[in-house]
């Protein structure tokens, strides 16, 4: 018991730390990698890896046609949500964009309520939660000196956020009912299938001088972000509380600022403190109040956490 409790710690530490250096480093292969290339190879690559461990451990699907028509939804999701992603975050500050893609916990609040034959309601609350967050959002158009290109970045990312959120609600609704690890596997790989066809049509092709900071970002994506970071999300969806495991929605965004600081020396304005104070604390007020009345109508805690985009 005290060694699977010291490894959901080790797996929550490193969610919270490679998922927040994740940002920085698509800043960096976005530079030297088209972006829906990049997403589809990196997450073909990944699934490459993954599938095959599975099969050898005899984790793979009874059925494989029921398997992939169950995984397209979330293949899709991923698909759109990392591409959306990798386009902002050619513009946009590694810790601007993380918080940006924190407010993935705010729409799916919402769009869960909304949801056709939902039980469940905005709360004022959470309405005064997502009104503080949409501040806080507004803050970092850190106008007159933000650019064109950020404030487009901004948006883009906005809209990754929201329709990450979307998938997952949707997920959540039409549950696939496969082992996680192999769902991953299956929804990457479907996604690469969308995302490359994308980039052979929008023209996007493989530079091949891509330097070696290019292929050490993309490398790092590929074990960290799409196998390391996941596998221990996994791991810790299962051995930690679900209010535990949110806390990386507040801990990636502080590691992106950081890491975007030292690795690419990204400035940091003091508007970013104070819109990174009123967006975390919106989401907390959020999940507050969504776990709250969500405890009274079942007494039971609602689950908090969300796969970002990245």
């Amino acid at each position: 018991m005290q060694k699977k409790a010291t490894l959901s710690w080790i797996a929550f530490a490193a969610v919270c730390f490679f998922w927040g250096t994740t940002a920085p480093a698509i800043r960096v292969a976005v530079r030297y990698f088209p972006p829906l290339l990049l997403s589809g190879v990196r997450f073909a690559m990944a699934g490459a890896l993954l599938l095959p461990v599975l099969l050898v451990l005899g984790k793979g699907p009874d059925n494989w046609t029921v398997a992939l028509r169950r995984s397209i939804p979330g293949g899709l999701s991923l698909a759109i949500a990392n591409a959306l992603t990798c386009i902002g975050l050619a513009t946009v500050r590694s810790g601007q964009g993380a918080l940006l893609l924190a407010t993935t916990a705010l729409w799916m609040t919402v769009i869960d309520a909304l949801w056709p034959s939902s039980r469940r309601r905005v709360s004022p609350l959470s309405w005064l939660g997502l009104t503080l967050g949409l501040l806080g959002v507004a803050l970092l158009f850190d106008s007159p000196t933000i650019s064109l290109g950020a404030s487009l970045g901004t948006l883009i990312l906005l809209v990754s956020s929201l329709s990450w959120a979307f998938g997952s609600v949707w997920q959540s609704r039409h549950p696939s009912h496969l082992p996680p690890l192999l769902e991953a596997a299956l929804q990457m790989l479907l996604a690469s299938l969308f995302l490359l066809p994308g980039a052979y049509i929008l023209g996007e092709r493989w530079n091949p001088a891509i330097p070696t900071t290019g292929w050490l970002a993309f490398i790092f994506l590929v074990l960290t972000g799409s196998l390391i970071g996941f596998v221990s999300f996994v791991f810790i969806l299962r051995t930690l509380p679900p209010r535990v495991v949110g806390l990386y929605t507040y801990v990636n965004p502080v590691v992106a600022t950081w890491a975007g600081w030292w690795w690419l020396d990204e400035n940091v304005r003091p508007r970013f403190w104070l819109a990174s104070a009123v967006i975390l604390g919106s989401v907390a007020l959020v999940r507050y109040a969504d776990n709250r009345a969500f405890a009274v109508k079942t007494g039971e805690s609602a689950a908090e956490s969300t796969l970002p985009p990245i």
